[in-house]
């Protein structure tokens, strides 16, 4: 069956047309698997440095509790050095008293009198 010179022209612009919109589809393919390909290689990346980030704050986490936990460990053991040392310091300052007498009942009581004594010097005032 022959086709005519017009059928034939019209056919072939067709076929022009779907060539052109072949090779501009298999364009925009390659186009956007390649644009595909950069941003999986991003977000690659991106996951990768947030998992290291997020991996070296948990390192630095454990550690910092760790100091944390020795320091609670070392202050609780200095007050009690504290604690023993002013409970020695208080028995020494009794012991001391007690050796120059400064624990005597009496002294409580001439404590009382030195306030109201009538002898007792006077801050001059300035005029």
């Amino acid at each position: 069956m022959p086709v005519s010179r017009k059928k034939y022209e019209q056919l072939l612009a067709d076929y022009e047309r779907m060539r052109e919109q072949r090779d501009d589809a298999q364009r925009n393919v390659r186009a956007m698997q390649s644009a595909t390909r950069t941003a999986a290689g991003q977000f690659t990346a991106a996951d990768d440095e947030l998992l290291r980030t997020r991996l070296a704050k948990l390192a630095d986490e454990t550690r910092y509790s760790r100091r944390v936990a020795r320091l609670v460990r070392i202050v609780a053991r200095l007050r009690t050095e504290v604690a023993a040392a002013e409970r020695r310091a208080a028995r020494v300052q009794a012991a001391y008293d007690n050796a120059v007498g400064l624990d005597n009942p009496s002294l409580e009581h001439g404590a009382h009198w030195q306030t109201r004594r009538s002898d007792k010097p006077r801050a001059e005032v300035a005029p």
